[in-house]
Formats: C-alpha cells, structure tokens, sequence
C-alpha cells in the first residue's frame, strides 16, 4: 500500500524526461488540495500562476488546438461579458475591483494548464489522487475530533455550536471541502485504477468518511451534493451499486451512533432544516427561508433590469441602497445571494444567465444520454467512463436548486475548476498526446 502511495511521487521527481517548469507547475497542481486549507489567498496565487503558465506556454509554442472548442470560447465570451458590464454600471470601480472579478477569465486558463499539465505529465494525476486523499483523511479526523471536544487537534476552537471549522480557522468551510474533494477524488480513483474489488472499497471507505464529515460539520448543502453523488453512482455504476447501499447503511449507523453522544448536528442538519424548509414560499425546496429573501432581492435587482443586469458584484452593494429599495426584509442583502443562477441573473441580466444555463444544459445532456443508452440501449460503453464521471461532480457543483458560495469566491472556483480541467481534456484532447487511461 505504502509502495502505492510513494511511487508516482519517485516517478515524477526522478524521471529526468520532464522539463523542470513542467515539475514545477505539476508540483503547484498537485499541492492545491492542502493549500485550499490555508485560506484563498495560497490557492489563487498557484490558480493564477499555472494559468500564466498556460497562456505563456501555448503561445510560445503556438498550441493552438487547446483554444479550439465551445468551453474556453464560451467563457471567454462571459468573462468578457461581464467587464463590459461593469464598465457600464452605476460603480463600475467596485463591480470590476470587487472579488477579482475583472480576472475572471484566469480561470479558464487554469483549467486548460491542468488540461496541459495532464498531457505533459503521465503522473500527476496520480500524485493529486494520492495527496487528495490524504488531505481528507485528514481534514476528516481533525474535523471529527473538533466535534467531540470543541477544539480541533491544534487547539482551533469551534466558532459556531452547531458548526464545525477544523483546520480552516473561523471558516465553516470543511463541509464543503469535503464533499468537493471526495467526489473530484474518487473520479481520480477510478481514471487510474480498474474497478477491481480493492479500488470499489477505497471509493466506499472515502464516500463513508465525507458522508459522516459533511453531518457532523452542519453543512447542508455539502451533504445534498454527497448525497446526490450517491444517487447518481448508484444509477449509473452497476459494479459498485451493491457496495454504496451497504457503504451508505454503514455511513447512517455512524451518524446515528455520533449524534447520540453529541445532538449538535442533529440539531442544525434534520430540526432546524425541517423547521426551515417548511416555511418557504414552495415548501420542501432545498433552500431556507433566510435564502429566499436573498433571492427576492435579486429578482428585484433583474426587474429593474432584465436584459443586462446591474453589473458584476453588486448584489453586495445595491442591495444596502435605501433608494433601490431592494432589501425586503433585515436579512435579506448579504455580499451575494447564495446561488450562482440568480446571482447572476441579478447581476448579469438574462444575457450573462444564458451561459450558466448553456453550460449546465449541456452536462445535463452528457447525463441524459448515458441514461438512456445505458438502460434503454444496455450500452454501457457510449460514452469514456473518464468523460462521464468528470462531467457527473461538474453536473452536482452547477445543479441550480441549492444554496451555493458566490460565483465569483475564488477558494470556491479553484475547486470547481479543477475537474473542468479533466472534462476538457477527455472531450478535446488527443490520445497521442497524454496518459489516457
């Protein structure tokens, strides 16, 4: 097992092939899972550096087939978009300042440097599988630890009753990284790895320890998106079908066993979630009803104008005007209103909100299609196994019903970003030119 764990870091360091700057922006790739637990600061700076790199790189060496396909012209578009926007707007300083999102188009670039990074490098995926899952393992058990004793492992104490922050400081964060991580890792397991017997029970052990994480720390959303993966591995993988219902029977008993000695998850994730739920315009919808106001504030914001807009970022600021006349009730504004589909339906107009919902339209194809060849056509094969697990955690992250981080937070876009880096390779790469496996 050690052997396994050691041997892609031996083959990356020692294998003497590699130019250095492809070792070196290999290394920032892979150390991105335990830099996103120091902050947002760290993760953006090797974001921003791999995607100069990129963009340095593919010129010079005029690799032009990377920026022929929809994905990267799409978001150049919307990230063009959205500067032109707020030059136009009422604060054009605050809406292009505000959360970096003037830069926005660095994202692309990032997750073609993966893309590139990938095909120059037949052991990095490896080496960020192998470092992915130490970081939950870790994150994890320092996160349990906080929940019994109010203090994580390096004497870290929790902000929040009913919420657990861990390594992750005054931030209730570890939720969501956990359930992001665990599903982009388990990807990685199945990308390097034949599903054998061995590789089917990792994937469950990993799935256990997010799902009884995700609880324990009171976030909620993060639980929809384990749950949901769930649902979707169950549907779609045959082999490991019998192994998650028997994984997830285990993963409810710890939670049960947990929540008996310590009810402060209970509290928040079942009775506060019930009692909330209940009480929105549509009952039962995945949002709260503290949610629902931020949106009421942002269809009012899209009222007033509809086609474009009031501009990136702007949520946080318009919203506090007296003269706009936005905010419904105490509560209502927030720095965004915690959904990317409304956010930037308030901010970007419908114009901005028809490329979420292109984007997203076409990953529920990719979905769709492997649904109906799969049980309709028993054609299990249509589509690269690698392609569809990629665009499935890309399908949970976009799904549009559910409270999310704003579209703009980087720590939040690094992320997310890192599995468009693998779709993009498996929908426009060439076999001739990296490790397909």
């Amino acid at each position: 097992m050690l052997t396994t764990f050691i041997s892609p870091f031996k083959l990356l360091i020692f294998d003497r092939s590699y130019p250095k700057d492809i070792l070196f922006f290999s290394t920032l790739l892979i150390l991105i899972p335990v830099v996103l637990i120091t902050g947002p600061a760290l993760p953006d700076i090797f974001l921003s550096l791999i995607a100069l790199y990129f963009l340095v790189i593919s010129i010079y060496n005029r690799k032009w087939s990377y920026y022929k396909n929809p994905i990267f012209l799409g978001f150049i578009l919307f990230s063009l978009y959205g500067v032109i926007r707020s030059l136009f707007s009422e604060l054009p300083i605050e809406s292009l300042t505000t959360g970096g999102s003037v830069f926005y188009f660095r994202y692309i670039f990032f997750a073609m440097g993966v893309w590139y990074l990938l095909d120059m490098n037949p052991h990095l995926s490896k080496c960020l599988l192998n470092i992915s899952f130490i970081c939950i393992l870790v994150v994890s058990i320092d996160g349990t630890y906080q929940y019994f004793f109010e203090v994580n492992l390096f004497g870290n104490e929790k902000h929040h009753f009913d919420r657990l922050t861990g390594l992750f400081g005054d931030e209730p964060i570890i939720g969501r990284y956990v359930a992001y991580l665990s599903m982009f890792t388990i990807s990685l397991i199945y990308q390097n790895y034949k599903k054998s017997t061995k590789v089917i029970l990792v994937s469950m052990i990993i799935l256990m320890i997010s799902e009884v994480l995700v609880f324990l720390s009171g976030e909620r959303a993060p639980l929809f998106y384990i749950i949901f993966f769930t649902i979707l591995i169950t549907i779609f993988l045959a082999s490991v079908r019998l192994y998650r219902i028997i994984s997830f029977i285990i993963s409810c008993i710890l939670i049960f066993i947990f929540i008996s000695i310590n009810p402060n998850s209970k509290t928040r994730i079942i009775d506060l979630t019930t009692d909330q739920l209940s009480k929105t315009s549509i009952p039962y919808l995945p949002y709260s009803s503290h949610h629902e106001e931020h949106y009421i504030s942002a269809i009012k914001m899209l009222s007033d104008k509809p086609m474009f807009g009031i501009g990136t970022n702007l949520f946080r600021f318009k919203c506090n005007y007296p003269q706009y006349e936005y905010k419904t009730v105490e509560g209502s504004c927030s720095t965004h209103p915690h959904n990317f589909y409304i956010q930037i339906l308030a901010e970007l107009g419908i114009v901005g909100f028809l490329f979420l919902a292109i984007f997203f339209s076409y990953l529920l194809f990719i979905n769709l299609r492997q649904f109906i060849f799969l049980y309709i056509f028993k054609n299990d094969k249509f589509i690269s196994f690698n392609l569809f697990l990629y665009s499935m955690i890309l399908f949970i992250y976009w799904w549009p019903v559910i409270p999310h981080m704003s579209f703009y937070n980087n720590w939040n876009n690094v992320l997310m970003m890192l599995p468009l880096g693998f779709l993009m390779r498996y929908l426009y790469g060439s076999s001739k030119s990296g490790n397909f496996n």
